[in-house]
C-alpha cells in the first residue's frame, strides 16, 4: 500500500507542470540576472535563434521617449577577460561612420558574487540621434563572453541608476560539459 502511494505521488509530481520562470529574469547554468521591478522582458521571437541575437532583452518605459533597455549577449569565447574588454572597447569605437563613441570608463570591477568583470561606460553621438549612454558589464565564465548593457538617452539615467539596475547580475564558471 505504501509503495502504491509513493508511485502515485511520483506520477502526480511528474505530471504537475513546473512553475513558469520569472519573466523578469534570465538564468542559465553560468549566470543569473533579474531586471528591476517596473521593467518588462521583450519577446525576441524568431530573432532569438540567430547567432548574433541577444539572449535576453528588457525594457523600461518601452515606446516612450525616456526608454531604457538592458540587453544580454552571450557568445562562445576562449580568451581572457582583459582581451574581451579590449575587444569590446575596439568594437565600440569602430561603430559606424555616422557615430562617435567616447569611452568614459573602462575599469575592472567585481560582481556581487565575487566574479571579476569589467565595466565600460560609453557615450554614443550622431547627428541624426540624441546622445546615448551605455553602461556595460563584461564577464567571461570560462567558455563564453557575457555582455550586459544598460542603455539610456543621456540625461534619462546616470551611473547610479545603471549600477542599481545591473546589480543582480552574477556569473559563475560555466559547467564544462554543457553548451
Amino acid at each position: 500500500m505504501i509503495l502504491r502511494i509513493l508511485v502515485c505521488a511520483l506520477i502526480l509530481g511528474l505530471a504537475t507542470p513546473a512553475l513558469a520562470a520569472d519573466p523578469l529574469s534570465y538564468d542559465d547554468p553560468g549566470m543569473h540576472f533579474a531586471a528591476p521591478t517596473g521593467w518588462e522582458r521583450v519577446n525576441l521571437g524568431d530573432a532569438a535563434s540567430q547567432d548574433d541575437a541577444p539572449a535576453a532583452l528588457f525594457a523600461y518605459h518601452r515606446g516612450q521617449q525616456d526608454v531604457r533597455t538592458i540587453v544580454i549577449t552571450i557568445k562562445p569565447y576562449d580568451g581572457s577577460l582583459a582581451d574581451f574588454a579590449n575587444d569590446r572597447q575596439r568594437d565600440l569605437r569602430q561603430g559606424s561612420d555616422n557615430t562617435t563613441v567616447f569611452i568614459n570608463k573602462h575599469q575592472p570591477v567585481t560582481l556581487a558574487n565575487g566574479m571579476p568583470a569589467f565595466v565600460v561606460v560609453s557615450t554614443v553621438s550622431s547627428d541624426a540621434r540624441p546622445q546615448i549612454k551605455n553602461y556595460e558589464y563584461l564577464v567571461i565564465d570560462g567558455q563564453r563572453s557575457i555582455d550586459v548593457v544598460y542603455t539610456a538617452m543621456t540625461g534619462d539615467a546616470d551611473e547610479k541608476a545603471a549600477t542599481a539596475a545591473l546589480s543582480t547580475l552574477y556569473v559563475v564558471a560555466f559547467p564544462v560539459r554543457r553548451r
